[in-house]
Order: C-alpha cells, then structure tokens, then sequence
C-alpha cells in the first residue's frame, strides 16, 4: 500500500508494523527510510498504518495511512491494538503440505472483542 505524496517528493509506506517514508529523486539512493510512528514494531498484535479486520471485511477500506495533501507533510493513520485477539488458525490450502502450514491470524468471532 505504497502511497507518493501529491508532490512526488516523498513515497510513504508500511514496515514491521510502522509507517514510514524516503525521499523520492535524485538523492533517493542515498535516503534511508525514516520511522513516523513507534510502538507497534516488536509488539505482537499491534500496528500502525494498516486497516484492522473489521475495516477491510466490513467498510471494504484496505488502506490504514493517509499522507495530508500537497507534499504529505502530516500522515494521519490508523493504530490497532488486537493483542487481546487470540490467534486463529487458518489452513493454507495454497502449498503442498496445508496441515504443517497453518496461518496465524487475529480474527474477531461474532460476539467476542473486537479492535
């Protein structure tokens, strides 16, 4: 869910759980990714800058960050916070051995917490 700023100068992204950003041009080679938000990198069940569940399944929204306009000096973005979630695993049916090689994934059952 890359995203460029109006202006092309910036190009913002989501890593290990945090929002960040690098310079776009001719000095984009030498600009190292720069961190915008903390507390979620490391932290099981947290995360910033990507939509929750309830958000892609139910308002079909994909996109948890939002750079302001002309340049993107200000990010605004979402921060969840599912760690009292359990884990449910899911089957992945996709590879050769599915029963070795379940998925991990936070799901919210109907009636029970939700982010």
């Amino acid at each position: 869910d890359a995203k460029l700023s109006d202006d092309g100068a910036r190009c913002f992204f989501v890593w290990g759980g945090e929002v960040c950003v690098c310079e776009v041009g001719s000095a984009a080679d030498e600009c190292a990714p720069r961190r915008l938000t903390l507390g979620a990198r490391g932290e099981e069940g947290r995360t910033n800058g990507l939509a929750d569940y309830c958000a892609q399944e139910e308002m079909s929204r994909y996109s948890g960050y939002w750079p302001s306009p002309g340049g993107g000096a200000l990010v605004a973005f979402e921060e969840v916070d599912e760690s009292h979630i359990p884990p449910f695993a899911i089957m992945n049916a996709g590879v050769d051995s599915p029963h070795e090689q379940n998925e991990q994934h936070r799901y919210p059952f109907a009636g029970a917490a939700n982010p």
